[in-house]
């Protein structure tokens, strides 16, 4: 038999490589989404003979016909082979679980007020340090719980045989689903008392949320956060729930720290500006200078140098008192409107220390009651109390007999408010609206006589 030479193909060999390689991803892509086990396997032989087609039928005609039949083995397919499997990526619906709480998306429009659900006991599931005097607590959060960023919740806790209760700012964001985290510095009764006993597992009796300091939600101006010391706790809630939630608004956080004790929050808040450009993260130590931190407290210099444009900013301050005042001052002083300032002392734990009679160190002890001053007198218990100066109304119907609830002993909760009859305090109006105050309301646990009072309890 004569030597017939093969035709040569007048198609280049990279365009037969690209329909090659068509035929072999129309294979892959139809094992992937059905995932073909056993003999079902034997559907892949035909697109895979067809795979070498190109080279046998390297002709334009024979090129767009194996495409064509492919095409159709592969629809046909999709078609007959039942129960497709192809990987969809969804959420499960899943029943709510006790202490895994989904995210309220209406959390930010809570009605910011005391809580009125009694006491809860919930489980600690981990506990670590921020530095060398924070711990951070993380608790199950309970099913319902809604809070705003710079809020806090309400600690129940026996000791030594006696109910303490304190309140602790909540330093996790709405938008951790499944836990709450309070962090306390180690300071006062019960503050020391969490530190020493509480570990994972321990039962955590906890009441909230509360507090009028909260996020600026609802306005597109660049926030500052000032912190100072502890007061980090609700700004780094504020932080953590900016960056989630308006990623898109400037925030600046300048911190004050002791430097002996450490930066708490330190690598969360490095990370967070790396990742979030729209984020600048300001250390300021006290007591010592170190490399890559500025020296001294929060003044108008720092300010002017990392907030950009203050008239136009919404200031939140969270510390000690004295440095409240002081930047409340400096802020007035660079323009910065009264209604743009928002600020929280940061005292409830020392301020509440003595809830049981037992005084903390550095709490004062009760002074001498003079002869000729100021009277209180409870009218529904129907008793006398001589006030020693610098007395809270609180106090001295605590030691009159009159049950007066109470919670932070600050100021803060508003659990205690109670009205006043008649008399004058010294008092500045806390969270109360002006209807409250109208008819006489005030927080006897900072309120101070200036004359003999008339209290409603």
């Amino acid at each position: 038999m004569p030597y017939i030479p093969p035709v040569p193909s007048t198609t280049p060999s990279a365009t037969l490589a690209l329909v090659a390689t068509v035929h072999v991803a129309l294979l892959v892509l139809l094992h992937h989404q059905k995932k073909l086990r056993g003999g079902e396997r034997l559907f892949l032989v035909p697109p895979a003979l067809l795979a070498f087609s190109p080279w046998l039928l390297s002709n334009p005609p024979g090129l767009v016909g194996g495409l064509a039949v492919h095409v159709a083995w592969y629809t046909w397919l999709r078609k007959q082979l039942p129960g497709s499997r192809t990987l969809r990526l969804e959420i499960p619906k899943k029943k709510p679980v006790p202490g895994l709480e989904p995210l309220d998306e209406t959390a930010a429009k809570v009605p910011v007020a005391p809580a009125s659900a009694g006491f809860l006991e919930v489980p600690v599931l981990a506990v670590f340090d921020e530095n060398r005097e924070i711990r951070t607590f993380r608790l199950a959060r309970p099913q319902g719980f809604v809070f705003v960023p710079g809020q806090f919740l309400m600690v129940r806790l026996a000791v030594e045989g006696k109910s303490q209760v304190r309140c602790y700012s909540i330093s996790s964001s709405p938008e951790s689903r499944g836990y709450l985290e309070i962090s306390v510095r180690r300071q006062g009764l019960v503050s020391r008392t969490l530190h020493a006993t509480v570990v994972p597992g321990t039962l955590l009796s906890i009441q909230g949320a509360a507090g009028h300091f909260v996020y600026p939600a609802g306005d597109s101006r660049p926030l500052v956060l000032l912190a100072g010391g502890v007061g980090i706790t609700p700004m780094i809630s504020m932080l953590r729930h900016a960056v989630a939630n308006e990623p898109t608004r400037p925030v600046v956080l300048l911190l004050s720290a002791r430097g002996d004790a450490g930066v708490p929050f330190e690598d969360e808040m490095r990370c967070l500006s790396r990742r979030h450009p729209q984020t600048r993260i300001v250390v300021t130590l006290t007591g010592e200078a170190r490399p890559g931190y500025h020296s001294g407290r929060i003044d108008r210099r720092l300010i002017e140098t990392f907030v950009a444009d203050p008239a136009h900013s919404i200031f939140c301050i969270c510390g000690p008192g004295p440095m409240i005042e002081g930047l409340r001052s400096t802020l007035k002083a660079m323009g910065v409107p009264d209604s743009q300032v928002r600020f929280e002392a940061f005292e409830a734990a020392v301020a509440s220390a003595s809830v049981a009679g037992r005084p903390d160190p550095g709490v004062a002890p009760p002074r001498s009651v003079p002869r000729d001053g100021p009277t209180l007198r409870l009218s529904i218990s129907e008793r006398s109390v001589p006030l020693a100066p610098g007395q809270t109304l609180l106090e001295a119907a605590e030691t009159g007999g009159a049950g007066i609830p109470s919670m932070c002993r600050a100021g803060v909760c508003g659990t205690c408010k109670t009205r006043l009859v008649a008399g004058q305090v010294d008092f500045d109006g806390g969270a109360l609206d002006a209807d409250e105050l109208k008819r006489g309301f005030i927080y006897p646990c900072v309120a101070v006589a200036k004359t003999d009072c008339v209290l409603e309890a």
